[in-house]
């Protein structure tokens, strides 16, 4: 595992999946989305399928339009979000209109988010490689 600490953020890199912690009130934005696709580029290359969990313990925003952007990546199999407010307070819903159909998944517990994301990174390598078997 390997953490980075960005300006807006932490991140830890595992072999399939980053987790992220975003800073007490920071707007994510497009730019400081291009910054960490720019690190997490650097660390796993353009090929490597991944899954991204969002622990949200703080309160920040973020321009549903990165979503969007981030759906163009083939290799972003999902985006776990895991917060514990409830569901009126999330904009969970609202952010998932922006990515691919049922890969922007809230959760309520994180054992719960990684499972799901390995998930997602195992069905996608066993897509690419349909002659090995995973399990």
């Amino acid at each position: 595992m390997k953490t980075v600490d960005l300006q807006f953020g932490e991140f830890q890199f595992y072999p399939e999946v980053i987790i992220g912690k975003i800073k007490e009130g920071i707007h994510f934005d497009m730019t400081k989305n291009e910054e960490l696709v720019k690190v997490v580029t650097e660390h796993y290359g353009i090929d490597m399928p991944l899954s991204y969990i969002s622990l949200r313990e703080n309160d920040y925003s973020i321009d549903p339009l990165v979503h969007t952007k981030n759906s163009k990546f083939e290799n972003l199999c999902g985006i776990a979000i895991v917060e514990k407010r409830l569901q009126g307070g999330s904009s969970v819903n609202l952010e998932s209109k922006f990515f691919k159909p049922g890969k922007l998944i809230a959760f309520q517990d994180v054992e719960d988010a990684i499972v799901w994301s390995n998930k997602e990174v195992s069905e996608k390598l066993a897509r690419l490689n349909p002659g090995i078997s995973l399990y």
